[in-house]
């Protein structure tokens, strides 16, 4: 599949955390870089995250894993906070938290790319506003994205192939989502969060796999799951939904000590609906 940074005849739709799209056409941007590291303030009030089916091995080790509401735009996403708009996994300085696995699609902002079907080719957006493509005099250290020519360097080539990966994995997660939905797998699940003693919180407007539902699957398909490798993915949707609500718990008391700078209350607990 060939790719391009030329513009396309239509700009995409914004994607989540995107508040511009341009494409990176390289008579515009030459002599212009991407700064190195990264800084996810977009999704500070982030509540979930998208994440691909390729990342629900890494994902579990730290999030509960869910999907969203029932629509055609309904995706696998990790949660991050279990209040509104509270992203446990982004501090004041726009750091993730050490450790913990940054989702591909934050590791790809700003940059976004769409096929054209047409033609089967591939063109290449940012967001100009992230802060990250910059003149090349105005920050030494940032990355050249194209040679004097007008030709992608090694920074962009990584850029599109990230990209590329990442449209690969869209194309596997939407067909795991169509077998859930085929088989009426999903169901609307909420959460009710005791963040302190007697002060609660609902948290809904996801959905899960019901597991009875799954595990009454014609044998058949079944073998047809495991063999997709779909089994295995709702065998870990499961265990990050058995494991990771408390990790969260226990991040929000931790914020809530720190921005208090109180003592420390009792643990908090989790009660699910």
């Amino acid at each position: 599949m060939q790719t391009s940074s030329t513009q396309a005849s239509t700009p995409p739709p914004l994607p989540l955390f995107y508040r511009e799209l341009q494409p990176l056409d390289p008579q515009r941007y030459l002599g212009h870089g991407v700064r190195t590291g990264q800084n996810f303030t977009a999704a500070a009030k982030a509540n979930a995250v998208p994440l691909g089916v390729s990342e629900f091995p890494w994902a579990s080790r730290h999030y509960p894993i869910v999907f969203g509401p029932e629509g055609p735009g309904s995706i696998p996403v990790a949660i991050t906070a279990v209040v509104e708009g509270r992203n446990l996994f982004v501090d004041a300085h726009g750091a993730w938290e050490p450790g913990v696995y940054v989702p591909g699609y934050l590791r790809r902002y700003p940059f976004w790319a769409r096929v054209d079907e047409g033609v089967q080719q591939a063109h290449l957006w940012f967001d100009p506003q992230a802060g990250y493509v910059v003149p090349l005099q105005d920050d030494s250290a940032a990355r050249p994205l194209f040679d004097f020519r007008g030709q992608p360097n090694a920074a962009l080539n990584e850029i599109v192939q990230f990209c590329l990966q990442c449209l690969q994995d869209e194309f596997a997660t939407a067909q795991f989502m169509a077998a859930l939905t085929r088989e009426r797998l999903l169901v609307d699940r909420q959460a009710r969060i005791e963040l302190s003693p007697g002060r609660f919180y609902e948290l809904g407007g996801f959905r899960t796999v019901d597991a009875e539902a799954f595990h009454r699957l014609p044998e058949a398909t079944l073998a047809q799951w495991v063999r997709n490798g779909w089994a295995a993915l709702v065998a870990v949707h499961h265990w990050s939904l058995a494991h990771n609500w408390q990790q969260l718990l226990a991040l929000h008391h931790r914020m809530e000590q720190q921005q208090q700078q109180g003592p420390a209350v009792a643990g908090p607990a989790l009660h699910h609906a």
